[in-house]
Parts: structure tokens; sequence; C-alpha cells
């Protein structure tokens, strides 16, 4: 396995605009590229990244590697919290 973290290839889309997003759940996204949080986008005409994508995403690397069930990222930003008072 390389190294980094691994994320289920279920939760990379890629929306209708080309962005590369992870959906973490409760309409929180995170952009690929850029490692923006987006806490809301529009998932009509979206779909899971397919191999050819990944492929490109490799080469240009912005992901280690990929399997049928499995993304290995390097790293991404994490989402800041609001501190609970």
């Amino acid at each position: 396995m390389p190294e980094g973290f691994t994320l289920n290839r279920g939760w990379v889309l890629v929306l209708k605009d080309g962005r590369v997003v992870v959906d973490w759940g409760e309409n929180v996204f995170q952009d690929l590229a850029s490692g923006q949080f987006i806490e809301s986008v529009d998932l009509i005409g979206s779909h899971t990244i397919r191999d050819e994508e990944l492929a490109w995403l490799k080469r240009t690397g912005q992901v280690l590697d990929y399997d049928a069930g499995q993304v290995f990222l390097g790293s991404l930003p994490e989402r800041r919290r609001k501190p609970l008072d």
C-alpha cells in the first residue's frame, strides 16, 4: 500500500464542472486539487470517479494510486472545526 491515507472510491466524485471532490458526508465536500472545503455542491450531473480520471490524477500527482475499491492520497488539509464552548 502506498504511503498516505486511503479513501473509499465511492467517496470521490467528479462534478459537472469537472472538479474532483471528496464527499465527507453531511453535505461537506473537499476539492481534491485545492484542498478547500465546500459546504454544498450541486450533485446533478456528477458521477463517481472513473479509472481514466484516476489515471490522469495519478499522472499529475494528485493521487498516489488506486484500485477497484480505494483511492490512495498523500494528504489533504484538515477541516477546521469550531471549538466547543
